[in-house]
């Protein structure tokens, strides 16, 4: 049995969304700023991809092995190392420029090597929600919320201020100011004040993610819609989006498209506070109508305008999902399992990305891009019908709280480390 010792701190809530900002902050600045220094040092174009290509896949083996250190040493010391981490993999790039001048095999080591530490650190930082919201007295609902209101905001300035930067400072000078930002995000979640546990340790030897996934209908069924979900959204990102812009010769309209989005997500998080008071099921589906909308109005491809707002809903969507499903991971997984199951939800999109652009290539060689992107919005429409006719996948959404004593209808019971949906929920405590 975990015990906590019932630290009560009004810091908490504010340490953990600061650094979860920063460290999500610097992250996305750097994916702006690494490319353009690659292209300043070397002029190549090809090492720009090729570095790339090294960094996303040593992500996936990273992510699984960082949700199990999670889970093993504890998730506050995790996300602190993967930000240190992060910020001197960051800062070794002017130092090396500066005294050996970066070239291909500095780019490609340095951007593994930082590639390691993001997301297990973001991973770590879910899991820690729950110890979060029991440390500050806060409701899960409240600090899942805030949690996604800030990550939408980093998101949405991150590559703002990056390119803003660029355009006054050398890249080394803004690559600094990332470093910087990745090293204090490590500091607040040190100084992060969560309730220590017995046992934690004890408790990450059982069963890896995946069987903790296939032992709960839930989990699986989220999984599944999640992959399916992913399968579309970087082709549309990366390929679809472009080619359209491109292909009426207005280029710059990308950014603010991608910023629509971003602005989406961030009311998103504001309009869950609203609807989730009494129950998290109407945030579920609207979210998922939201999302429905959105994909429709975007794959049409018809007028920029209606890209912009279907960018926006599809930004609401997200931003509504978000919190519920942080919500059922801090409040249906014990501790010392929630790392290894969000290692392997984040791998799992990972790997989806890459097929769905394979997929989208092919698809162009049979059609033209109008009617794939058509392809794209109604195997949405699929999907998304799937996520609400699923009652597994709803009870995400209606799971009750533990010890509340009741449940909305689709509710099934909190997994637990012993195996499948019939287990008992441990009290949740810090692993750190």
């Amino acid at each position: 049995m975990v015990t906590t010792v019932g630290i009560r701190s009004r810091f908490a809530v504010p340490l953990y969304v600061g650094g979860a900002a920063l460290s999500l902050f610097g992250n996305s600045a750097i994916a702006i700023v690494l490319p353009w220094l690659v292209l300043a040092r070397t002029g190549d174009v090809t090492i720009t991809a090729t570095v790339a290509t090294v960094s996303g896949i040593a992500t996936v083996p990273a992510t699984l092995l960082g949700g199990r250190l999670a889970d093993r040493f504890g998730a506050r010391r995790v996300a602190v190392l993967a930000d240190i981490g992060s910020a001197v993999s960051v800062a070794a790039l002017p130092v090396v420029d500066a005294v050996w001048g970066l070239d291909l095999m500095w780019f490609v080591i340095l951007g593994a090597v930082g590639a390691l530490f993001d997301v297990p650190g973001m991973t770590a930082r879910q899991a820690l929600m729950a110890e979060v919201a029991e440390t500050s007295g806060t409701k899960v609902d409240t600090v899942a919320g805030v949690f996604q209101a800030s990550f939408s905001l980093a998101f949405l300035a991150g590559p703002a201020l990056a390119g803003l930067l660029l355009g006054w400072f050398d890249p080394v000078t803004v690559v600094w100011v990332t470093a910087m930002c990745s090293a204090l995000a490590g500091v607040l979640t040190w100084l992060l004040p969560v309730s220590p546990s017995i046992g934690a340790d004890h408790q990450a030897t059982g069963r890896g993610g995946w069987q903790l996934i296939i032992g709960d209908r839930r989990l699986l069924a989220v999984l599944i819609i999640s992959f399916a979900a992913t399968l579309i959204t970087p082709p549309l990102l990366a390929v679809v989006l472009p080619a359209f812009y491109a292909g009426i010769e207005r280029p710059e309209l990308l950014g603010f498209t991608l910023s629509a989005f971003a602005v989406g997500s961030l009311l998103g998080a504001v309009l869950y506070a609203l609807l989730s008071k009494r129950s998290r099921l109407p945030a579920y589906l609207a979210a998922m109508i939201l999302m429905t909308l959105g994909m429709v109005a975007v794959a049409l491809l018809a007028s920029v305008p209606l890209i912009m707002v279907g960018m926006l809903l599809l930004g609401l969507g997200g931003g509504l999902f978000g919190p519920v499903w942080n919500v059922f991971i801090a409040e249906q997984l014990p501790t010392g399992t929630r790392g290894r199951v969000l290692g392997w939800f984040t791998a799992a999109t990972m790997v989806a990305g890459p097929i769905g652009l394979g997929g989208l290539t092919l698809a162009l060689t049979l059609t033209e891009m109008q009617t794939a992107a058509l392809a794209l919005g109604i195997f949405w429409v699929f999907v998304a019908v799937l996520a609400v006719i699923s009652r597994d996948a709803r009870a995400v959404a209606t799971a009750p709280a533990p010890g509340s004593g009741g449940a909305e209808g689709d509710a099934a019971e909190p997994v637990a480390e012993g195996g499948g949906a019939d287990g008992h929920h441990e009290a949740h405590g810090s692993q750190s």
